[in-house]
């Protein structure tokens, strides 16, 4: 991949222990130094998002857009022109979006949007797209892209790109699960459904191990009632070599979704694949185009008979499970892994540009 003489990459707060921890090879790699390394470019660290930070949601909002408002102000009057801005998130993308269509900024400027997709989101996208200077937009899934080009019209730049996994540390070969007995483990917190987990695994006599982050069972906690016997749900914090051993130790990852356009999912869905483990998911529309039923996974109705019913034939054939779980495992390290990602990544950032822009700098182009 040829370099790029200037080239921004703009993602969240430095994480320097996840750093650390990855050159121990202790943690997965991240995505956007590949990326960045592949292109010359030089990684910023802006503010974070609103998830990320606490207090009440308008403050959260106003805090980070606030704080990465400076920050673009800072880029666009230091910055060379014809350099290539790539923002990892709408947190960042929108900020330089707007500042530099009003500033007619001689830049290219490519987004990875991850939370757009929503009526109300997609609403404000196209009132806002005539003031962004945006060429090129990228996302996760094909029914992603289909909706920010319903959007932003059929002349944008619009890619799908699958989320990344680093299959060289999420690889079952490298972990030690514990001599315990079966389980099915049910991972992450966005946008789950664990109440319709919890009905469909009532009874069922297999262990089930739901691991969520203590933050998220305090906010919905008038959701949840008291799980079965048979569910233990972990709220410690885990490193990532011990999730590592969590997977390898289960029979089945269980993800119970709720239906969003949003990747909800997609990082245990992937994970998962990666150690060789056979994914149940319910239906959503954000799903990862890898994952197909009855191919390299299941993908049970949002109803808590029909998924025991899927959990149940998976756990109770395991020719099946393996030849689903070997196809699974192959499909993402074909399409999914970390190098993969981030060459096409790259990839499209090079193509945009060296684009010739049209006349104006809105996000048609």
């Amino acid at each position: 991949m040829s370099l790029i003489e200037h080239c921004a990459v703009l993602v969240g707060p430095r994480e320097s222990l996840r750093e650390q921890a990855t050159d121990r090879m202790l943690a997965p790699r991240l995505d956007y130094l590949l990326v960045a390394e592949r292109l010359g470019g030089t990684v910023m660290h802006w503010c974070p998002p609103p998830s990320a930070l606490s207090g009440p949601k308008a403050w959260r909002v106003l805090r980070s857009f606030g704080g990465n408002a400076m920050e673009t102000r800072s880029l666009l009057r230091g910055i060379e022109p014809g350099t290539l801005v790539y923002s990892t998130g709408e947190t960042w993308g929108l900020p330089v979006g707007l500042a530099a269509h009003a500033v007619r900024a001689r830049i290219k400027h490519v987004v990875y949007v991850h939370r757009v997709f929503t009526p109300r989101w997609l609403s404000a996208l196209h009132t806002l797209s005539p003031y962004l200077r945006v060429d090129g937009w990228v996302c996760v899934t094909d029914y992603q892209a289909r909706l920010l080009r319903g959007i932003l019209g059929p002349e944008a730049r619009v890619i799908a790109i699958s989320q990344g996994v680093d299959t060289q540390f999420w690889d079952p070969t490298k972990a030690k699960p514990s001599a315990q007995e079966p389980y099915l483990l049910s991972v992450g917190t966005e946008m789950r459904d664990y109440p319709l987990l919890f009905d469909a695994v009532k009874g069922m006599g297999m262990r089930v191990i739901v691991k969520a982050s203590s933050a998220w069972m305090r906010k919905t906690r008038h959701m949840l009632r008291t799980p079965p016997p048979n569910v233990q749900v972990l709220t410690e914090r885990l490193s990532y070599v011990g999730m590592r051993d969590l997977y390898a130790g289960a029979s089945l990852v269980v993800v119970p979704l709720l239906d969003t356009p949003q990747a909800a999912g997609i990082t245990t869905i992937l994970e998962a694949m990666a150690m060789g483990k056979c994914v149940v998911a319910t239906e959503s529309q954000g799903l990862p185009d890898v994952l197909v039923d009855r191919g390299t996974g299941r993908i049970a109705h949002r109803d808590p008979r029909a998924l025991r019913e899927v959990v149940d034939e998976a756990c109770s054939n395991s020719h099946y499970r393996d030849q689903v779980t070997e196809k699974a495992q192959v499909a993402v390290r074909r399409t999914c892994s970390l190098e993969g990602h981030s060459e096409s990544v790259a990839g499209f950032l090079c193509a945009t540009h060296k684009r010739r822009s049209g006349t104006g700098h809105k996000s048609r182009f």
